[in-house]
């Protein structure tokens, strides 16, 4: 993927172009600017990560270390938000800064987020983004949830679906909290063929007893499909339809 624009290619100009309105991002795809920017190279990791919020694990011959540290760093984090005073939704970069009282600590976050008005993008086409992540077997991680299948007859399928809600969109209504979700399961065979995808879409409104029921437990949803003769990988998603968020997963049949 390259930059044909004659606009600066930067580590801010990724995330834009792989923020929720545009594709989702390839963590494992060389991403190559004409300015220069490789993800391959261990600056330029260290900039993406620095700019996300992230931290760069480098030089980790060992992985299971790496993935250690990495984990242990998780059991540190917060989730904060907040809802910004500016409403001139304009597409400039605007800078967030977080402060700790303790001035002694190392903190990591986002540093800044793109002005973008989710609500007026012309005809957003987020199935088709679906499609590219199910077909490139890409992550996408918008969306967290867990999900198992099970053999429940010669030939057949049950993909059960366990969304975390707090990763998706809910809207309020004179009927209580409305969800729109969507959920693919894609049977693919060795060659990354696709056999066959079933999808159920969720699209009602919750009464407050029972959307706090699924914040509490999670959206659990079924999916029953045919499984082809040769199918040997199933790949999920979820795609929120209010936001564009995308999660996927990627399993073979039985797990």
């Amino acid at each position: 993927m390259r930059c044909l624009s004659s606009e600066p290619c930067t580590i801010r100009k990724f995330a834009r172009h792989n923020s929720p309105l545009r594709a989702q991002a390839w963590p494992y795809i060389p991403w190559i600017c004409e300015a220069g920017i490789d993800v391959n190279t261990t600056s330029s990791l260290e900039e993406l990560a620095t700019e996300t919020g992230g931290k760069a694990y480098v030089n980790q011959n060992d992985i299971k270390n790496g993935i250690a540290l990495a984990v242990s760093d998780e059991k540190a984090s917060y989730a904060l938000g907040y809802y910004p005073e500016n409403k001139k939704w304009d597409g400039k970069f605007r800078t967030i800064k977080v402060k700790v009282d303790q001035g002694d600590r190392e903190i990591r976050y986002r540093k800044g987020y793109f002005a973008l008005d989710l609500t007026q993008v012309k005809n957003p086409n987020y199935e088709s983004d679906v499609a590219e992540a199910l077909e490139f077997n890409a992550p996408a991680t918008q969306i967290s949830f867990m999900a198992q299948a099970k053999s429940n007859a010669p030939g057949k399928v049950r993909v059960m679906f366990l969304v975390d809600a707090h990763t998706l969109s809910a809207e309020d209504t004179s009927d209580g909290k409305k969800m729109n979700v969507s959920f693919y399961a894609s049977a693919y065979n060795a060659n990354g063929k696709n056999l066959g995808t079933r999808t159920l879409k969720v699209d009602r409104a919750f009464d407050a007893a029972t959307y706090q029921q699924i914040l509490t437990k999670g959206m659990m949803v079924p999916i029953d499909m045919d499984l082809p003769a040769g199918a040997n990988q199933l790949r999920l998603a979820v795609l929120d339809n209010k936001t564009g968020f995308i999660g996927t997963a990627t399993g073979t049949p039985g797990q």
